[in-house]
């Protein structure tokens, strides 16, 4: 694996340096995270691992874009997926064709799950509210005007899929996800997503996956201080993720798809804000699992950022995983970083409760983006 990171990497330097037309951006982390559990520490699996590596080439044009991506965890069984995305419009523009306002775009390759459009400000970072067809080498194509209406379709035809030993890992009938945003103001964004073979997300976060027959979502996102002309931010957003006719789970030892329910609802609202030197939020997200009765569990995430000292990175934060077991899923941390010539340090302090003692963790890691 290291030979192969070095020799594209060493490859894509050469490239930029022969043909000064290519620009190569991306992002390398990598850090581990330690957990103590009653004051001992646990050993844990590569899973533990705390990294990533991200790599993008384009022409100095911005007509193309190759990107390196699915290293978004670094461990042994690492591998490299890319994509090539064409920006159409800048493609025609460069050879006397003008097209205005219209924006097209194209993307094929290696892309697994497509995410559609979403109007969600996505304040945790942990991508909940992603919406996605549960493709495997998934084309897409993007149309839109301006900041008025963005329009995106994206399919995978492939219905079986193999692995190297000719087993069968996937049999469908090929996925869809199509999806629509606008903005027709400052500070007013919505969108509508649907999707055939679907993805949705449990728990606010994109490490739990919900598979869905078909799924439909929308999402609101309203910035009063961006709509008013406030001198500070002020927001409220909203997404609702629902999944119909059989939703499934995948068992992460066989890697097979288990049955879960009829459907399944993923809802979440933020509401955030702040100035410059300070700013925060709170989200609130309702999962029902709807089989032959609904379960419902109710979580909260929040967090406050402190901007008072360039290149320092500083917050706190308090999350509950389900309300009605409080004791065994609430989370209280911080972050820390600072960032000297493009190499930020940072390390994360988190204190989890469980059924026993709670666990405390540190995670420290070292992120250099180009």
């Amino acid at each position: 694996m290291k030979k192969i990171l070095t020799i594209l990497t060493v490859a894509l330097l050469a490239c930029t340096t022969v043909f000064a037309a290519l620009n190569v951006s991306g992002e390398f982390e990598a850090g581990y995270k330690f957990s103590f559990i009653d004051g001992k520490y646990a050993a844990e699996s590569q899973d533990a691992k705390e990294g990533k590596f991200v790599l993008k080439v384009t022409d100095d044009a911005n007509i193309w874009t190759i990107n390196i991506k699915a290293l978004d965890k670094l461990d042994s069984s690492n591998k490299l997926d890319g994509n090539l995305a064409l920006d159409l419009d800048a493609l025609l523009a460069a050879n006397g064709v003008d097209m205005g306002d219209v924006s097209l775009a194209l993307s094929i390759g290696n892309n697994s799950a497509m995410t559609a459009l979403s109007a969600y400000n996505d304040v945790t970072g942990d991508a909940g509210y992603k919406f996605k067809n549960n493709g495997n080498y998934s084309t897409e194509l993007a149309v839109g005007y301006g900041d008025y209406i963005q329009t995106k379709i994206a399919f995978d035809p492939v219905a079986t899929v193999k692995d190297l030993d000719g087993k069968v890992k996937k049999e469908g009938n090929g996925s869809l996800v199509l999806s629509a945003m606008t903005a027709p103001v400052d500070g007013v964004k919505v969108s509508l997503a649907y999707s055939r073979d679907a993805i949705i997300y449990a728990k606010g976060s994109d490490d739990n996956a919900i598979y869905a027959v078909n799924a439909f979502g929308g999402a609101v996102d309203l910035n009063v201080g961006a709509l008013a002309g406030l001198d500070f931010d002020l927001g409220v957003s909203v997404y609702d993720n629902y999944g119909w006719g059989g939703t499934s789970v995948k068992n992460e030892t066989t890697e097979k798809l288990e049955p879960k329910g009829k459907a399944y609802n993923a809802l979440a609202a933020a509401v955030y804000g702040g100035v410059d030197v300070v700013d925060a939020f709170v989200e609130f997200r309702v999962d029902s699992n709807i089989d032959a009765k609904a379960v419902t569990t109710v979580g909260m995430k929040s967090q406050v950022n402190f901007n008072v000292v360039e290149n320092l990175g500083l917050d706190v934060f308090f999350n509950i995983g389900n309300f009605d077991e409080f004791k065994s899923t609430y989370e209280v941390g911080g972050d820390v970083s600072y960032t000297l010539s493009g190499v930020k340090f940072a390390a994360n302090l988190k204190y989890a409760g469980d059924t026993g003692n709670g666990v405390f963790s540190i995670t420290p890691k070292v992120v250099v983006t180009f």
